[in-house]
Formats: structure tokens, C-alpha cells, sequence
């Protein structure tokens, strides 16, 4: 069978569920093929193509461009049958019953996606197969075990992006180590993930250090890469048997600089040295509040600020580059108290940071909250993929949505020259929002990027038209996101 993945590039790195479903697709010798919404036209390619499965991997904000695109496919080509996974199909399954959908997959899908295929390959019914979910059965399904061993997989199917967008040209390209998350940070999904899979095997799960070594190694023989960023949801939980091996062989292997994602109150000197030492270049720490009392009572992230400040200095004293991110706009909360953590990335030198407007999302600890408290509609077609868009609360008023949406531009700048911090909080992020702040923002951005956070060896023409193409796309959020 033919199967047509379509997906809209937000960013340089390419999604790896859609990657990974592609593989076990071609492991069953079906054929896959990919429509990038931003340089191909979806009726062209199934005019072309003649799929017999249109699928879309979705979070949240992208889910109505798809849901909408899947509508207008499905009035023309009935017959094709049509699926979506990813995380918004997970929390909000009720998806289903829009945009003229067969099916959605919840949760892992790799094996579900196979049994799927095979059904809609011999005309069978797929209501019964564990994951999928349909208009009938979206109130009673069940889902699979977890997947224990990740090494049993295949490598993702990285050529689907690779070969078919400008992402296999950019030499940093996007690894994850392993699966699953202990923490109930209120605004992740992660505690939900956890309800969904409840007696149904090990959350925690990653893959030997082998495994990642060869698919670095494949990707680096097919692509250009000097660069590498693991995007687990925490790279490090404590100094052990795995890091050990995994900063030995790294080195070894492949020694190229890297970025993770960890805990402040999980890094210790011991694990800094190891990363140090494998050639890790940026660690990913998120703040996302300085208030203490707003971290634990709202976002569920039990650290202090001590731990944060010396997780902090614990980088700089090995030279590895820091980076945050602080969420504002937050429920019970206001201009002062995102100050505070801005004040608090300013107080923990990090090389850059982010000040992303919170959006309540389904299923989410938070998001249900807002939901009841009578702060949001759940409308999710007002959701987006950029963070800076207008807070959804009804709770701010229409100034303080705007001071919202200056210091998420104007933060990060304050970040890298705290010189003009006082300039900027005093003064700037009370006018009205506007174009200028963001193109400041994104050249900031930009250059600390490129210059610390993720030193890539792309050519010079690949970097112009990289800085072209995603100051566009900027600037087009831009004159979205003012309503």
C-alpha cells in the first residue's frame, strides 16, 4: 500500500514519531511518501501519489490546519482512509469526530500503526486493534503494553524529512536516547501519559548506548551533520552505569558537541563532568517560574532556588552554555511575578532564554484547572505552535495581555544584555506590541543560537537562506498572533 504523510514544517527538526511510524510502514513493505505543507500542495500529491492512507502526526496547535485539510481530502477522495497521531489525538481522542477523520492512534503507535495497515489493506474492520480509535469506539478503547525494548525498533525513517526538505541540509539533527518521564510537572502531559498507561509496563525506558551510537553514525554517513540535540525530556537522571558508557563511546565515536534537556535538581557535578567530558556543549534547564511558591503550587516542580543557581554555576564552571525557559501569563498570577522570572534567568547567567505564554492544554493537570476555574473555553482551534501568540485566559485584561506578549520578545533580549533590562521592563514592554520587538528579538535569537547555543557547520548560502526562511515565517507569526 501507499501510504502519504502530511506534515508542516514549524522548525529544523524533524518530528520523530513520524519518522519511526514511516520505518515500520516500509518494514511491511508498504511504500510511504511525504506532502510538506509549506512547498507542496496536498491535492497535487494525492492526484500523483494515489495513497491509500493519508496520515498526519499533530500536537495540539497544528491539529485544525490538518483537521481542516483532511475535510476538504475527504470530500473529494472518499475512499482514501485517513488517520492522526501524536500528542493531540492522545490527550484529546475526541478529535475523531472532527475534520471527517477515520481513525486517530493514541499513544505509542508503532505497533498499532502496523496492525492498522494491514487491516485497511485486507478491507478489514480496525475498531477492535489496541490504540486506534475511531467514532464508535472513542469512549471504550484500550490501548497495547508499552514498548520494553526500544532497541527492537528499527531507526527512524529520517530520509522521509531528510530527502524531501531543507532539514537534511542543516547539519543538526534531532536524537532521543529513550521514553518516558517520572514527573508530574502540571503543564506536561506526562502524569496523564502515565494514567493511559497504568499497569501497562515501564515508563522509563531507553535505549543502550549502542543503539544510539549506530543511529548517529547513520545518520551522519547519509547527512550532513556537526551537531547533535537530545531531545529527551531529561538526558541525565543520575550518574550511572548508562552515562559512563555513553561519555566514553560518545567521545569516541562520533565527538561531536551536543545538547540535553535535564533537571536543575537532578545535575550533580559527577554528570556534569562525564557530559563535559563526552563533548556536550549546551544543557537545557527550565525555570519556568522564579517564584518558589508559583513553581511547586501551580507548575508542580518541586526545586528551589538554590538548586537552580547551582545547577547554573555548576555549567559555567565547565564551560557548557545554559538555556531556560520561563513560563508567563500563568493563572493567579501577574506582571510582577513573571518579572520575578526573568530576574531569576538574569541571576543564573544563562546564555539564552525563552518566556513562552502559557496555553492550557488537554488533559494536563493545568489545563483542566483553567478549564474549571472558568479561565478558558477549550477552544484547542485557538491553540498554536508558537508560544508568543496572545494569552487564551479571560483572567488578563487586554493590557496585560500585551505586556505579556512584549516580554516574550523583549525577555530573552533583557537575558543577553541585562544592561538595558531596566530599559526594557520599565519602559518597552509597555508599548504596544509590534514588529520591531520581534525582529529584534528574532536577530538576538539568532546570533546566540548559532554563536553558543548550537555552533553547527552549515555554509555560508545554507545559513542565509536558513535565516531567511525562518525570519519569514517569524515575521508571518507575527501579524497571526495580534488578535
Amino acid at each position: 500500500m501507499k501510504i502519504l504523510f502530511i506534515f508542516k514544517s514549524e522548525n529544523f527538526i524533524a518530528p520523530r514519531g513520524l519518522s519511526l511510524i514511516s520505518a515500520v510502514a516500509k518494514k511491511s513493505n508498504n511504500q510511504t511518501y511525504l506532502c510538506e505543507l509549506n512547498s507542496q500542495d496536498p491535492f497535487k500529491s494525492v492526484l500523483e501519489i494515489t495513497p491509500d492512507v493519508i496520515a498526519y502526526s499533530s500536537s495540539t496547535g497544528e491539529a485544525k490546519h490538518y483537521l481542516k485539510i483532511n475535510s476538504e481530502l475527504k470530500e473529494k477522495y472518499s475512499e482514501i482512509v485517513t488517520i492522526m497521531g501524536g500528542p493531540h489525538p492522545t490527550f484529546f481522542p475526541e478529535v475523531v469526530n472532527e475534520g471527517n477523520l477515520d481513525a486517530v492512534c493514541v499513544g505509542e503507535g508503532e505497533g498499532a500503526f502496523a496492525d492498522f495497515l494491514d487491516a485497511v489493506s485486507c478491507s478489514n474492520s480496525f475498531e477492535e486493534i489496541e490504540n486506534i480509535v475511531t467514532k464508535r469506539n472513542v469512549a471504550d478503547f484500550t490501548v497495547r503494553n508499552l514498548i520494553e525494548d526500544l532497541d527492537s525498533l528499527p531507526f527512524p525513517d529520517f530520509g522521509l524529512l531528510y530527502d524531501n526538505t531543507p532539514m537534511g541540509r542543516y547539519p543538526m539533527k534531532s536524537i532521543m536516547t529513550s521514553r518516558g518521564c517520572p514527573y508530574s510537572c502540571s503543564y506536561c502531559f506526562n502524569a496523564a501519559w502515565r494514567d493511559i498507561y497504568k499497569d501497562k509496563g515501564s515508563v522509563i525506558r531507553r535505549h543502550s548506548v549502542d543503539y544510539v551510537i549506530d543511529e548517529i553514525k547513520h545518520v551522519r554517513n547519509k547527512w550532513p551533520l556537526s551537531f547533535v540535540k537530545f531531545y529527551d525530556d531529561s538526558f541525565v537522571y543520575k550518574t550511572d552505569e548508562w552515562l559512563e558508557e555513553f561519555s566514553e563511546k560518545y567521545k569516541k565515536e562520533i565527538d561531536l558537541p551536543f545538547f540535553i534537556l535535564a533537571r536543575a535538581d537532578l545535575l550533580t557535578e559527577d554528570s556534569v563532568k562525564l557530559l563535559k567530558v563526552a563533548g556536550c556543549r549546551t544543557i537545557s534547564m527550565s525555570i519556568e517560574a522564579g517564584k518558589s511558591e508559583i513553581r511547586e503550587r501551580l507548575l508542580k516542580r518541586y526545586m528551589s532556588n538554590d538548586q537552580i543557581l547551582k545547577a547554573h554555576k555548576l555549567c559555567q564552571k565547565y564551560g557548557i552554555y545554559t538555556f531556560t525557559n520561563c513560563i508567563i501569563g500563568l493563572p493567579e498570577t501577574n506582571i510582577k511575578d513573571d518579572l520575578e522570572s526573568l530576574e531569576l534567568a538574569i541571576r543564573c547567567k544563562v546564555d539564552w532564554a525563552e518566556f513562552p505564554i502559557f496555553y492550557p492544554y488537554p488533559r494536563t493537570w493545568l489545563g483542566v484547572y483553567t478549564v474549571n476555574q472558568g479561565l478558558y473555553d477549550a477552544n484547542f482551534d485557538n491553540m498554536h505552535t508558537s508560544y508568543q501568540y496572545r494569552s487564551p485566559l479571560n483572567c488578563f485584561t487586554k493590557k496585560e495581555k500585551n505586556v505579556q506578549m512584549n516580554l516574550a520578545v523583549l525577555g530573552p533580549v533583557a537575558v543577553v544584555f541585562p544592561g538595558i533590562k531596566n530599559f526594557i521592563i520599565n519602559f518597552l514592554i509597555y508599548m504596544k506590541h509590534n514588529v520591531f520587538f520581534t525582529l529584534v528579538y528574532y536577530i538576538v535569537k539568532m546570533y546566540i543560537l548559532r554563536k553558543k547555543i548550537y555552533v553547527t557547520k552549515a555554509s555560508f548560502w545554507n545559513s542565509i537562506m536558513i535565516f531567511i526562511k525562518s525570519l519569514k515565517q517569524e515575521l508571518f507569526k507575527h501579524e497571526n498572533k495580534r488578535g
